[in-house]
This record gives structure tokens, C-alpha cells and sequence, in this order.
């Protein structure tokens, strides 16, 4: 009987994977890099205070939602990392379609955690070297604002 669930074992260790479960740890922990570089040059550079990180729902994420000194209300940041060099920046990188959805996140998620300050939607770009290592960020202030749901 071991012998068959050593032989089970194996197979199924050895299986092709889903493209999903191969390649979603390694976009999420190359993710959660930027994010934390993203994080940590908002505190540096723009004396960011973080209230909430990734709050979530069904329908979207926001990645981090803080105070920005001199800023009134909240800051909702968008965190999007690209290679170094490559064809479409990170800001590039954030279209119409997340645009949109940040805003509807954020006008879902924020009133149910209490808050009602008034918002400004920014972007951190994290360029990353060829180890996919973040090595520096652009910060873009109101890179957009909630006139995107109105946008046909």
C-alpha cells in the first residue's frame, strides 16, 4: 500500500501544472517586491503614512491607501512594475479599464472601512533589472481621478 502512495506522490509532483499555478507565485512575489519598494520610497520620498494595504474584494484590489503630507483626504496607489527598457511603462501600463476599476474599488471598499476623505489616485511605477529585482520608482500624483467612469 505505501509503495502505491509513494508512486501517487510522485506522479502528481510531476505533473504538468496549470499556467495559473505555475506562473502566479512568481508574478505575485515579483508584485509584492514592488509593492514593498513602491512602499518604502513613498515613505522616503514623500513622507507617505499607509492606512490600509491590499484591500480587497471580489471585484478588485486596492494596493496602497494612505496620507501623503501637505495632501488633503486619502491617497489610493496604484503599484505597477515593468522591466527597465521596456516597450510600455509602468504608467503606460495602468489603461482606462484599471483606471475604472481602482475608482470602483475604492468607492466600495473605503465607506465600508470608514472613510470618506476626499481622494486622490496616484501611480508608483517600479522599473525592475533583469533578476526582476525593483530598482527605482516614478511617482505619479492624481495620475487620474474618478471623471474615468464617465469616459465612454
Amino acid at each position: 500500500m505505501f509503495f502505491f502512495e509513494l508512486v501517487g506522490a510522485v506522479f502528481r509532483e510531476l505533473r504538468p501544472r496549470k499556467a495559473a499555478e505555475r506562473g502566479r507565485s512568481r508574478s505575485r512575489a515579483v508584485g509584492d517586491a514592488a509593492e514593498e519598494f513602491a512602499l518604502a520610497f513613498l515613505k522616503k520620498e514623500k513622507r507617505f503614512r499607509l492606512v490600509e494595504r491590499g484591500m480587497m474584494d471580489e471585484d478588485g484590489e486596492l494596493d496602497l491607501v494612505g496620507r501623503i503630507k501637505g495632501n488633503e483626504g486619502l491617497v489610493v496607489v496604484e503599484v505597477r512594475a515593468r522591466k527597465e527598457g521596456g516597450l510600455i511603462t509602468p504608467r503606460e501600463a495602468v489603461d482606462i479599464r484599471k483606471q475604472r476599476q481602482v475608482v470602483e474599488t475604492a468607492r466600495r471598499l473605503l465607506p465600508r472601512k470608514g472613510f470618506h476623505d476626499v481622494l486622490r489616485f496616484d501611480i508608483v511605477g517600479v522599473y525592475l533589472n533583469d533578476r526582476d529585482e525593483p530598482i527605482r520608482a516614478e511617482h505619479y500624483e492624481n495620475a487620474f481621478d474618478a471623471s474615468v467612469l464617465k469616459r465612454g
